[in-house]
């Protein structure tokens, strides 16, 4: 969905709200379950545009542990402030101490001199920056056998637990053939010191 907001950001104190309802936003990452649904407000406060309002929504995302799809809810609380010179000159130069993108210059463009915002870019964004880190089915998910692939929640595998032939298993060996090799190493050398010490004690008897 493409804004003009040529209007509002030459008329102070204007406020138009718009009703959010379509199935999803274009990104090849996100597989909406829902359609996206709220109501937004734009307001020219002076020197900032107001986009305040809240859209909800879900996704479908597969479970960190089993691949299983998982219908997880997406509740955006809009709150986003834009200067209203950023709108106006969206490709303006950054100065020495600014980033070179901005959200405002990611989502606002020119149209033959009219600042054009893309709000289904604006809600991507959003949507994006709310997507957890990792999805569960459930906290006891048992996951998918690392041997077979079998769903572990779904029956019981029958795979073997037996150790698996990574290239970090041989340095786990070696450095467990080491650490033995070195204790054998220290009691050894604990023994002699032991020894010596007897000895010394044995001779100063002699010499008294």
């Amino acid at each position: 969905m493409l804004l003009d907001l040529s209007e509002i950001v030459m008329r102070h104190g204007m406020k138009v709200s718009l009703d959010i309802d379509q199935p999803a936003v274009e990104d090849p990452d996100l597989v909406f379950a829902s359609p996206l649904k709220g109501r937004l407000t734009f307001e020219n406060s002076g020197d900032l545009l107001s986009i305040m309002g809240e859209v909800k929504t879900a996704l479908t995302i597969p479970c960190s542990r089993c691949l299983t799809d998982v219908r997880e809810p997406i509740d955006l609380e809009v709150e986003e402030r834009f200067p209203i010179d950023d709108v106006i000159h969206p490709n303006r130069p950054p100065a020495e101490d600014e980033e070179w993108e901005t959200l405002v210059s990611s989502v606002v463009y020119l149209d033959q001199g009219r600042p054009i915002l893309d709000l289904d870019e604006l809600l991507r964004q959003l949507i994006v920056s709310e997507v957890p880190i990792r999805t569960l089915c459930e906290e006891a998910c048992a996951g998918l056998c690392p041997e077979c692939g079998a769903n572990r929640n779904e029956a019981p595998c029958t795979c073997a637990e037996t150790p698996r032939n990574t290239p970090l298993a041989g340095l786990a060996a070696l450095l467990e053939v080491d650490g033995d090799a070195g204790s054998g190493e220290v009691e050894d050398k604990d023994g002699a010191r032991d020894k010596d010490k007897d000895n010394e004690r044995g001779g100063r008897k002699v010499k008294a």
